[in-house]
Parts: C-alpha cells; sequence; structure tokens
C-alpha cells in the first residue's frame, strides 16, 4: 500500500512534465523559455522554499547530535557519487562527457523534488502516523540543511569537474551567497526564535495571514515550474541516442541504485546503533533516491560542458524515479 502511494504521487509528479513538453512541441514558447524559467527557481522560487521549511522547523524536536550526522551524512552522500563513477568511468576518453556524467551522478534534484517527495513519504508512513507534524517539522531541517550542503559543493566541486573554470574566489563566494543559502541564513533566527511566518500572526488582537500566503505563493511554483522545464528540455532532446550513450548509463546506474542503495544501509545501521530517529533516515533516503539535479544542464552550458549527456541523465533518472524511488521508500519504511 505505501509503495502504490509513493509510486502515485511521484507518477503525478512526473505528469508535469507534459504542459511544457506540449508548449514547446507547438512552439508555443522560445528555446530560451527554460533558461529564462530556471532563473526564476533560482532567485525566487527555491529560497522561499528553503525560507519556508525552515520556518516549519520546530528546534526543540531536533537534537544537535542528529544535526551533525546530518551534515556528514551530506557529504557522503555526494562522496558515494563522486567515487562510484569515477570508478565506472575511468577508462572513458570524453572528458566533456564524463565531467557531465560524473556531476549527474552525484548531485540530486534534492530542493524542487527532494522537499515535496520527503513530505510524501512522512505523510504516508505508518510508523509516523502518531507523530506526523513533529516528524515532518524534524525531516524539513534535515532537508534543508541538505541543501545547503548541496549548493555548497555545487559550486566547489562540481565547478571544479569541468576544470575549474572560474576563479577560486569567485567559486567560493557564489557557493556561500548563493540564493538559498542567504535564504537559509535569513530564516535561521527566526528558527532559533521559534517565531514563524508561515502562521498568522496575532497583531493588536487580529490575525494576519497575508504574510504565510505571501512565501506559500512563492514556493509552490517550485515544483511545476521545474517540472515545466524539465518538459521543455526534453521536447528539444534528441531520445533515440540517448540509449547508445554509455555514459548516461553509467551516471544514471550510480545515481538510482548505487548511491541510495549505500545511503539507506548506512542510515538503517546508524538507525539500528545510534537510533538517529526515523526522519533523518526517511529524509537522506529521500534525498540520495531523487533524480539528478537540474543543475546539471545548467552548468554543462556554462562551462562548455556536454549538455547532451547531462540532459539525458536528467531525464532518463527522472522517469527512472517513478518505480526507483518509492521502491528504496517502501524497503526503508519497513525497517521504521
Amino acid at each position: 500500500m505505501y509503495f502504490l502511494s509513493a509510486f502515485l504521487s511521484v507518477a503525478m509528479l512526473l505528469l508535469l512534465l507534459v504542459p511544457g513538453f506540449i508548449l514547446r512541441k507547438t512552439r508555443l514558447v522560445s528555446d530560451k523559455a527554460a533558461k529564462d524559467l530556471s532563473g526564476l527557481l533560482i532567485y525566487i522560487g527555491m529560497p522561499a522554499l528553503i525560507f519556508y521549511c525552515m520556518m516549519d522547523v520546530d528546534i526543540s524536536l531536533v537534537s544537535w547530535q542528529n544535526v551533525v550526522i546530518c551534515l556528514l551524512l551530506s557529504l557522503i552522500v555526494h562522496l558515494i557519487g563522486y567515487v562510484a563513477i569515477k570508478f565506472i568511468t575511468i577508462k572513458g576518453k570524453d572528458g566533456a562527457k564524463r565531467a557531465a556524467a560524473s556531476f549527474g551522478a552525484m548531485f540530486s534534484n534534492c530542493g524542487f523534488l527532494g522537499i515535496p517527495l520527503t513530505k510524501i513519504a512522512i505523510e504516508h508512513c505508518e510508523a509516523f502516523s502518531e507523530n506526523t507534524d513533529a516528524v515532518m517539522s524534524e525531516a524539513m531541517l534535515y532537508v534543508t540543511l541538505f541543501n545547503v550542503v548541496f549548493n555548497l559543493l555545487n559550486w566547489t566541486l562540481g565547478v571544479s569537474l569541468y576544470g575549474g573554470a572560474e576563479k577560486k574566489s569567485a567559486m567560493a563566494r557564489k557557493a556561500l551567497l548563493n540564493p538559498c543559502t542567504i535564504a537559509l541564513i535569513v530564516a535561521l533566527p527566526f528558527t532559533l526564535t521559534g517565531l514563524s511566518l508561515n502562521k498568522p500572526l496575532n497583531i493588536g488582537g487580529q490575525e494576519i495571514t497575508q504574510i504565510a500566503s505571501f512565501i506559500q505563493y512563492l514556493y509552490n511554483i517550485c515544483v511545476p515550474v521545474s517540472m515545466c522545464i524539465l518538459g521543455i528540455r526534453l521536447a528539444d532532446m534528441k531520445i533515440k541516442p540517448m540509449f547508445t550513450d554509455g555514459y548516461m548509463y553509467a551516471s544514471v546506474a550510480v545515481k538510482m541504485f548505487i548511491v541510495p542503495a549505500a545511503v539507506t544501509a548506512i542510515c538503517l545501521l546508524l538507525n539500528g546503533f545510534c537510533c538517529i530517529g526515523g526522519a533523518l533516515v526517511m529524509s537522506m533516503v529521500v534525498m540520495a533516491a531523487t533524480p539528478t539535479a537540474t543543475t546539471a544542464l545548467a552548468f554543462a552550458e556554462r562551462f562548455d560542458g556536454n549538455t547532451a549527456v547531462a540532459g539525458e541523465c536528467i531525464i532518463a533518472s527522472t522517469v527512472i524515479a517513478v518505480a526507483v524511488v518509492p521502491l528504496f521508500l517502501s524497503f526503508t519504511a519497513a525497517f521504521l
């Protein structure tokens, strides 16, 4: 039952590809639409989503030990992908393809898809049925911290895969001062003090709901717009060459099978010996099992990488995620 619920939820997310695909195929939007929409997500949608998640965190429910473990696991998730893809593509002679495949294997769609998938995983898990709100609050902190690590590594290790096309100082600045990190810093005082802008504010005896609604309007664009972008890019891709590209197969195998399998095993073992809690376990499994990040294509375009392989990794992993994500979630839920 849990598998079916998760499967249908992921499938519904995937169907959001269709509008973008149709719009591009019928030439109702230009080939620049995806890039423009990406800017909307990067500078408005994703920061609002991070801010919203931090507002939902009840810091009293989270131990500092788990925060440290979460950060370490976030690094490990990326490290597993980095090491595994190196072994698989070690003999590959095409540097541009190898860079795109490596990026695709390491970085997941942990924001646009990871956050809503985490909510789905927790809402449908029987182990959390008695305290769903508390578990959700805790999980939102973990996925937010994962996204911070993701952004830091994107602009450091991710850029270095393409030959370090930017100066180290510029890379460090973008890693620390990207919109998502800034949103986290702005939200942190609210989280630590327990004040949430996501809830109605009582001012002069009157409840003010407009601020909470404003934040929700902004973060709600993330999932539909990100999937619409994928649909637009899918419409411009040649599907046939995708099935003959060994680099794509290697990247997707690492991203969708090796990484989530390893992370699931590590998290369940940690929970068995250290009792890190179901919220942290489920959050990390979702982060590891989500498909290749949409930033893979953006980075390939910016740093003269192989955009074809990057696009293939995104599309193939996203399609496979419909079955793979529910599989790992169901397996994990059975041990919680």
